[in-house]
């Protein structure tokens, strides 16, 4: 046996991941120490430190389901603790950020998000889409029902409460979000029980082959459903912990027919926007894009037999993609605050007639490095300060030259035009 051998063999792998203290899942424990399997179970299942859960996890086509519980592994403390001072770290460049240039990135932010969540499900939309509803333009009656989307995650950035306390309110958020679309596909897909769907629902691969059967019948689902709410809002949980913990519940619980990751992934952001920032909620997605592969292994690991309902890898990875998350807001942001500066000290050396119009200039710089489509007369006067004839009166002795004015849609948009820099 050669060194690459050693080094891709089962024993060694688990060995290094023991030695760097990485927590081993069951399932993998399963088939490289199955001695020890368990002797490992027991441990984990009566530990101290484990969290239990009235959920049974059962997978796909086998008979025996056990009871999820969580351990509070040293892995998820320190990945919680990077998390909070990553959250610091975004909240100190959002201090330094002006107002124009957070709304972009957070519109921006936005919009990749949506459009993360829809790639993820194989659901069709373009940006230029989701740029069209959010500023109430006219769209194709083939896309009405991405509307309903659009209006729900703005609701995020617009701090609106939404309520997620029982399976009604499950059910009556359903079908204002992802029902149009679903329906759009499979007009018979639209929940057909007390609540949720009275059918049974299988999730396949790209081969037909059977991966999951979501929970039924429906008065199980209910009931399971109910408690997994419990979860989710039960405050003497840790909050990444329970809608970490509520996000893999719907996805086995898997109470509709379609959308069920839609909708997960957007209460999932919902929560992290009220308790933090939105902007580390519109990262979401894009992330889960990223990893989509990984995203559904752990699902699948989670639910495999030999897991024995054991949530804690799951949750692990989930933290590790939030931190990437974060880590990625942070860091676009923090370039954006760099091109700001370069970019302010080159309108230094244009020549602006007053203090007025200079600012203006920097707001419309702002305007010009994220979202690309511009700020409105009332967004600078918000900014400024100053009243709506004073801000068009600026406007309109700018040069021609140094601005880009959309007046396809109403209000007019308002940006700098980025290549009278060239120039300087």
């Amino acid at each position: 046996m050669n060194y690459n051998d050693i080094t891709k063999s089962p024993i060694f792998i688990i060995y290094i991941e023991v030695l760097f203290m990485k927590y081993i899942s069951l399932k993998k424990i399963y088939y490289t120490d199955i001695n020890n399997y368990k002797i490992e179970y027991k441990k984990r299942f009566e530990a101290i430190t484990t969290k239990h859960f009235s959920i049974e996890i059962k997978q796909y086509n086998r008979e025996k389901a056990y009871p999820a519980f969580l351990c509070y592994t040293e892995e998820i403390m320190l990945l919680v603790e990077k998390f909070y001072k990553n959250y610091f770290n975004l909240f100190k460049i959002k201090q330094q950020a002006p107002p124009i240039l957070l709304r972009q990135f957070v519109l921006s932010s936005l919009i990749d998000e949506i459009k993360s969540t829809n790639d993820i499900e194989g659901v069709h939309s373009t940006k230029k889409q989701i740029k069209d509803i959010l500023e109430s333009q006219p769209i194709s009656k083939d896309f009405l029902h991405l509307k309903s989307v659009v209006d729900k995650y703005s609701k995020i950035i617009n701090n609106e409460d939404i309520y997620f306390n029982s399976c009604q309110d499950i059910r009556k958020f359903y079908d204002t979000f992802a029902l149009d679309e679903v329906l759009t596909e499979h007009p018979d897909w639209k929940p057909d029980g007390k609540i949720f769907r009275k059918d049974l629902v299988e999730i396949t691969s790209a081969t037909d082959k059977v991966l999951h059967q979501g929970v039924y019948p429906e008065d199980k689902l209910i009931i399971n459903m109910s408690i997994a709410l419990d979860i989710l809002n039960n405050e003497e949980i840790p909050f990444l912990i329970r809608v970490i913990c509520f996000h893999y519940f719907f996805g086995y619980l898997h109470p509709f027919y379609d959308g069920n990751g839609r909708t997960a992934r957007f209460i999932f952001s919902y929560y992290l926007a009220k308790e933090f920032d939105e902007i580390v909620a519109l990262r979401l997605s894009v992330i889960i894009k990223r990893y989509k592969k990984k995203y559904y292994e752990i699902f699948q690991d989670t639910d495999n037999e030999y897991n024995r309902g054991d949530l804690t890898v799951f949750v692990q990875t989930f933290l590790e993609m939030l931190n990437k998350a974060i880590k990625e807001a942070i860091d676009i942001l923090q370039k954006k605050l760099s091109q700001l500066s370069t970019y302010s000290d080159k309108l230094d050396k244009i020549i602006i007639s007053d203090d007025i119009t200079k600012n203006i200039y920097f707001i419309l710089l702002q305007a010009s490095l994220f979202f690309g489509e511009g700020a409105t007369i009332s967004e600078i006067m918000k900014t400024t300060k100053k009243s709506r004839g004073t801000i068009q009166n600026r406007l309109d002795n700018i040069p021609k030259t140094h601005l880009i004015i959309n007046n396809k849609i109403k209000p007019y948009r308002y940006k700098l035009n980025m290549m009278l820099f060239r120039e300087k």
